[in-house]
């Protein structure tokens, strides 16, 4: 029965897709690449949006407490 099982080869598993490849690198292909690197562009712009909202908020804030 031993000598029934199949070896697996070292692999790697793409960090977006999850399927097994041979090689290095995170991704399984260009386009897996693409899209993680769309992905993480997207993350950022939408935290840059969150800062820049508070730093506005906390300058109107302290600008209206000036004022009283």
């Amino acid at each position: 029965m031993a000598e029934a099982i199949e070896r697996i080869p070292q692999h790697r598993h793409c960090y977006v897709c999850g399927r097994a490849f041979v090689g290095e690198g995170r991704y399984c292909s260009d386009a897996c690449k693409t899209k993680k690197t769309a992905e993480l562009k997207s993350s950022k712009r939408k935290l840059l949006i969150i800062w820049a909202a508070a730093v506005a908020l906390m300058i109107i804030g302290i600008a209206a407490y000036g004022y009283l």
